[in-house]
């Protein structure tokens, strides 16, 4: 993993979100640790560590399809949640301002391009 492409990403993903973009961190799914982020929020990262693996705990017990590439919270305060969700062991969270969001770039343009970048870093070596 390349943790220098990983920060790079999150530079473009914050040019594509512009000032809807509050808050970004990518960490290792069962440690909950940012290995790259913007405005860190550590309590939130460890947080959606915990809540993604008991999502999908609950998800297979109770006998529905898997958790796929993403999920979204939404907030209060017309905050956004986006959980990113890579098999290789990732996650990638961000927190999005909704007033200032466009739910189509989110969706169509800036999580694959996300994905992308986050590929990119994966398979680099340091």
């Amino acid at each position: 993993m390349n943790v220098e492409k990983l920060q790079q990403g999150i530079e473009k993903l914050k040019k594509e979100l512009g000032a809807s973009l509050l808050a970004t961190d990518i960490w290792k799914s069962g440690v909950g640790t940012s290995l790259a982020s913007y405005n860190s929020n550590p309590e939130g990262a460890a947080l959606f560590d915990r809540a993604t693996d008991y999502l999908k705990k609950t998800l297979e017990t109770a006998g529905f399809p898997e958790l796929d590439d993403y999920y979204l919270v939404e907030l209060k305060n017309n905050k956004l949640i986006v959980i990113m969700v890579f098999p290789e062991g990732f996650q990638w969270g961000i927190l999005a301002d909704k007033e200032k969001l466009n739910m189509g770039m989110l969706l169509s343009i800036a999580i694959p391009q996300a994905k992308k970048y986050f590929y990119d870093a994966y398979q680099s070596e340091d």
